[in-house]
């Protein structure tokens, strides 16, 4: 059995110590904050168009023997400010576009 860890609850801490101390207590895969309100403390879109950023990203994950199960980019397109709403509904379609490039991905 694999257990996961919503990291957006450890956003206060940089993704290196969050996946050592999960690695430690036998946690091996994480769902990774995005965008809008989760916030993206452990995933910026914009390393996917730098590939040093990238590649240090995953190998901290590598190095921790930790896997992605999920991107969240949770927001509120309806909301009721509409310059609020169009800033999440962008934010969602950044995010869903760049996953579907498969960037996250090796090979």
């Amino acid at each position: 059995m694999r257990v996961g860890v919503f990291t957006p609850l450890l956003s206060q801490l940089p993704l290196q110590v969050v996946v050592q101390k999960l690695a430690e207590l036998r946690i091996d895969t994480v769902e990774l904050g995005t965008g809008n309100y989760v916030g993206d403390a452990h995933c910026k879109l914009s390393m996917l168009e730098n590939p040093s950023a990238l590649a240090e990203f995953k190998k901290v994950l590598g190095d921790h023997g930790v896997s992605i199960s999920a991107l969240s980019c949770h927001g509120n397109a309806l909301h009721p400010e509409k310059a609020f709403a169009q800033r999440n509904r962008e934010a969602s379609q950044d995010d869903s576009a760049r996953r579907e490039a498969g960037r996250f991905h090796d090979g």
